[in-house]
């Protein structure tokens, strides 16, 4: 059984979920209630097969958010199979948005969702940092927020937080 205080991973990218540190990584934070939930899109895919998948990765979420009560929810949606950068996009946006608004329903307005979009292996590594970064010290602003992992090569997620609340 996991801990509740420890980061939650699900999702179908073990590529990115390997990359997140366990508690045992991180003993200077406190209260790590967190769930990562890292997906692949396909760009093969029908339109029925796309919303289904949408629909599942809804479902393992909001879960999730209503098990942990976490502080802090980041998805990342990878890119695979010739999925382009804006159906990618899209679908994190919708998705993203939909579970803000679960968890704020299930644990109130504290809880800060944000979506990342991964287009390759750099920026996984750079999404890797970012999520490592959040998980200790989760962000206080930007509930909601969908950002491309190439933009965290000019700026932290913090920095890029502040830009887009502003």
């Amino acid at each position: 059984m996991t801990e509740m205080n420890a980061p939650v991973r699900i999702g179908d990218d073990p590529a990115v979920l390997d990359l997140v540190p366990l508690i045992s990584d991180m003993p200077t934070a406190g209260d790590l209630r967190m769930v990562l939930a890292a997906y692949r899109v396909r760009g093969m895919l029908s339109f029925r097969s796309r919303r289904a998948e949408v629909a599942r990765i809804r479902r393992e979420v909001t879960d999730a958010v209503h098990t942990v009560q976490p502080r802090t929810v980041v998805m990342v949606f990878e890119a695979v199979d010739g999925a382009t950068r804006r159906r990618v996009d899209r679908i994190a946006r919708h998705v993203t948005r939909d579970i803000s608004v679960a968890a704020t329903n299930a644990v109130g307005s504290d809880t800060t969702v944000i979506g990342l979009v991964v287009m390759s292996g750099q920026e996984r590594d750079l999404a890797a940092t970012c999520v490592r970064h959040v998980a200790v010290e989760p962000p206080e602003r930007g509930d909601g927020l969908v950002f491309h992992a190439a933009d965290l090569r000019r700026a932290n997620i913090y920095e890029l937080i502040e830009e887009a609340v502003v």
